[in-house]
């Protein structure tokens, strides 16, 4: 994620309504979306991943976000996302989408790797495998 994607990404983030007790809370909100975003994208599909991710790429992300008390556990990310509201978060999310959309001007983004690994010969393999 560029600096210009995550800069997009806090613009729709300080949007959402933090829940959490001001002052109680060590990790910033958009570190916490902004982690989770690229580790679901990476294949995470859990919060113990999600963390798993961080910690595995901690220094890479430091380079784009503050992490002022580190990576986060994996029960802060449970937490800080099971208490925003739903909805909000959605429209935030949508907004992003729709501002990274707008700042590829029609440029493609492969996210699933297809591309790179050669789909094609991937497929072939496992269905000989089948047959």
């Amino acid at each position: 994620m560029g600096s210009s994607a995550l800069e997009k990404l806090e613009e729709v983030v300080v949007q959402i309504r933090d829940p959490r007790v001001v002052g109680r809370s060590d990790h910033w909100l958009v570190d916490i979306v902004g982690i989770t975003i690229l580790a679901v994208l990476c294949g995470a599909d859990d919060f113990v991943a999600v963390a798993s991710f961080a910690r595995e790429r901690r220094n890479w992300l430091a380079g784009f976000f503050e992490l002022p008390a580190g990576i986060p556990s994996h029960d802060t990310f449970a937490r800080a996302l099971g208490l925003l509201d739903p909805k909000h978060f959605s429209a935030a999310l949508v907004n992003w989408t729709a501002a990274l959309q707008t700042a590829l001007a029609g440029r493609h983004v492969a996210i699933d790797g297809k591309t790179a690994r050669g789909g094609r010969r991937i497929r072939r393999r496992a269905c000989r495998r089948c047959i």
